[in-house]
């Protein structure tokens, strides 16, 4: 089985595993809200064939996922088009399809993880990293506030000082770190890393899948009951800030490559 959107893939070649992937290479594998909905579609699919015992979400040309669409979102801001609304919605839609599929899912991370990117990660069951990626929440740099659901994932996972200091500060950091603040799963030397993700998907292809279904169910009802409220409040936040002269000037600047000059309107 294989199914290709415009800038995601799914293939299942039948042993199992169901490999989605982000796919556009060419700018490291943006996610905007078409690719949300896409890949919301890619999960119904995964949970509906019982064939497919476990999921791997990857980006295609040796990155991850460089974020949102910061040229799209240039190509808007030009046009007078505010899309954020119904963008926050369909990335939240999205996070709780990941978080909530019965099956388990493995995020395999290389090169560059940031923005949403990071929301996936997160959002997945297993995240198996190469230690020298660089990862980002790299939303405060463009005047906007994190959105996937990252402020409750990531403060549950790292605790609510680190996660202020990483979110606020909008710092590059490496999966070596991240593993050792508790983010990931694994990070691994990049030599290594196809091999890691491979014992994970022939462990939790071939294991208890009733019992892994339910041990899911149970830990986001302990851990995560208040995740799609705190999506839901992402979506006046993220468009109070798409409107703000400081999101358009941060667009703007890296669009043009240049630091922005940020006013605090």
């Amino acid at each position: 089985m294989e199914m290709v959107f415009e800038k995601i893939r799914l293939d299942h070649a039948g042993d199992g595993v169901a490999y989605i992937t982000l796919n556009d290479p060419a700018n490291m594998n943006p996610v905007n809200a078409q690719a949300m909905k896409d890949l919301v579609v890619c999960l119904d699919r995964c949970e509906e064939d019982s064939s497919i015992r476990a999921v791997v979400i990857r980006g295609a040309g040796g990155h991850f996922s460089a974020g949102g669409d910061v040229k799209g979102m240039k190509a808007r801001l030009d046009q007078g088009v505010n899309t954020t609304r119904s963008g926050i919605r369909a990335g939240g839609e999205f996070i709780m399809r990941l978080k909530t599929i019965s099956k388990p899912t493995i995020a395999w991370i290389e090169g560059a993880a940031a923005g949403v990117g990071m929301s996936i990660a997160l959002a997945c069951d297993f995240s198996i990293a190469a230690e020298d990626t660089k990862m980002v929440f790299a939303f405060v740099n463009i005047g906007f506030v994190p959105d996937g659901g990252i402020t409750y994932m990531l403060s549950r996972a790292v605790g609510t000082v680190r996660a202020t200091e990483l979110l606020m500060s909008g710092r590059k950091f490496t999966a070596a770190e991240a593993k050792s603040w508790g983010m990931i799963t694994e990070a691994v030397p990049r030599e290594e890393l196809e091999a890691t993700v491979q014992r994970y998907i022939r462990k939790y292809s071939t294991g208890p899948s009733v019992a892994y279904a339910n041990i899911k169910a149970l830990i986001n009802r302990t851990c995560y009951s208040e995740l799609n409220f705190c999506m839901q409040n992402e979506v006046p936040a993220q468009y109070a800030c798409s409107t703000s002269d400081d999101h358009r000037e941060a667009v703007t600047a890296f669009v043009e490559k240049r630091k922005p000059a940020f006013t605090g309107r």
